[in-house]
């Protein structure tokens, strides 16, 4: 690709999305065109880099996007727009190592990495205890789904041909490690982002401590590896500004040098911010479901979204809204957003995708156990927040779970750091046996 100056490169944004082949994935690419081409000056040119499992399903996404591109006879739109496909398996180490070293060596930057490609691990419903409570709890329980069966201990194919390599959880890697580790590989794109680099969780509303065990961080004993996975998310972004944490995310924002060493310093550049996203409840195909179900698991959400829910979001594209503001945004705006809370002592929010009755969408905070509405104690501070209806049981922070929370915070930074330098080792072992072979 050609060297590009820095005047250039100021009017040039570069945004990687993963597991866009369909759903969520694949709403957020579509969302970037729409908001980008609304909320940026017509200098402005956008590039998003999206992933899929293969070549066949980016041909796939690549034609879908190109057919919400501006019409030919809008030249000057279509032309602000480049979509530029790569295929990656999270849940594969090699694959995420190979992604990451094409991106360093084709693209001059990344401004926001979307971390979205993930697995459910599912195997059924329990049906019985499902409808019951869609019939007598509609509301919560179709916010909060506690009704999917899934097997314990599921562990990804083997990484490398080194047969004492340690296991990895399959939910766990697809969902975070992989991520994790493409993030780490990419920060060297991100510092030279003309902006703070921006690294964007996408998580779950089913996300609680409840379901998270931080000496079982891979989620190999537990009955929810999915909300696992997820809880780990919201940990780890909301405490990635926490003091406790610093001494273990520094080396995460270090970026390797170009023969995957770690560099010296911070490898220059601004260190990047860290913010994290749900898409609400919406239809995607995460939990597979015949077509007469998933009309009806539709038909169920408008009903909770008529009854008062806010998180209903229903499609795929309204889901996308907090992602999506995330990314494209300016800085200044974001920083706004969130400095009502840092105001009152607070820090990291958990952006969520909103919906009113009549559809209309927008990002919100959303209220995290053990964390509440953006690290603030006591009451929320935004009255929009207060107003907002509750998860049942839900309590205002107090002070002691805070500080739970952030100590739980660095216990999971130490973990998915020591991870990530014993794989790092284990794969450049693996690379130098096969080239010497």
């Amino acid at each position: 690709m050609a060297e590009l100056s820095q005047d250039d490169l100021q009017n040039q944004f570069y945004v990687l999305v993963t597991g866009a082949n369909s759903g969520l994935g694949l709403a957020i690419c579509a969302r970037l065109i729409t908001d980008f081409l609304t909320t940026h000056p017509s200098t402005h040119h956008l590039t998003i880099i999206f992933t899929t499992r293969s070549p066949k399903k980016a041909s796939s996404t690549l034609h879908h996007l190109q057919t919400l591109l501006p019409p030919i006879s809008s030249p000057t739109q279509s032309s602000r727009i480049t979509l530029h496909p790569e295929t990656v398996d999270l849940s594969s180490l090699p694959s995420v190592r190979a992604l990451s070293q094409r991106l360093t060596t084709t693209i001059p930057k990344l401004d926001s990495i979307v971390l979205n490609a993930g697995i459910g691990g599912w195997t059924g419903i329990d049906w019985p205890r499902a409808i019951w409570g869609t019939l007598t709890d509609l509301v919560h329980s179709v916010s909060w789904f506690a009704h999917k069966i899934a097997p314990v201990g599921m562990i990804t194919p083997p990484q490398t041909t080194q047969p004492s390599e340690p296991r990895l959880g399959s939910v766990f890697t697809a969902n975070v490690f992989g991520h994790y580790m493409l993030s780490h590989n990419v920060m060297g794109l991100l510092r030279k982002s003309t902006q703070p680099g921006r690294v964007i969780w996408v998580s779950s509303i089913e996300a609680t401590v409840n379901h998270f065990n931080v000496d079982d961080i891979q989620g190999l004993k537990t009955k929810v590896p999915y909300e696992s996975s997820k809880t780990l998310t919201d940990i780890l972004a909301l405490t990635a500004e926490s003091p406790s944490t610093q001494k273990w995310i520094e080396g995460f924002y270090t970026p390797p040098d170009s023969n995957g060493e770690k560099s010296e310093g911070d490898g220059g550049g601004t260190r990047p911010r860290m913010y994290l996203s749900h898409p609400g409840v919406c239809g995607t195909g995460i939990l597979p479901l015949a077509l007469p179900l998933f009309w009806a698991m539709i038909a169920s959400f408008y009903i909770a979204r008529l009854l008062g829910s806010p998180w209903h979001t229903l499609s795929t594209y309204a889901g996308a809204c907090a992602p999506t503001w995330l990314a494209v945004s300016r800085q200044e705006e974001l920083d706004a957003a969130e400095e009502v809370y840092r105001a009152h002592g607070g820090g990291k929010v958990k952006w969520g995708s909103s919906c009113d009755r009549l559809g209309r969408d927008k990002a919100v905070s959303t209220e995290v156990d053990g964390w509440g509405h953006g690290g603030v104690v006591g009451e929320a501070v935004v009255m929009e927040d207060r107003c907002r209806r509750r998860k049942r049981g839900a309590k205002d922070l107090t002070a002691e779970e805070k500080v739970e929370f952030e100590e739980l915070g660095r216990k999971c930074w130490q973990g998915m750091e020591e991870l990530r330098v014993q794989w790092e080792e284990i794969l450049e072992r693996e690379e130098r046996e096969g080239g010497a072979a």
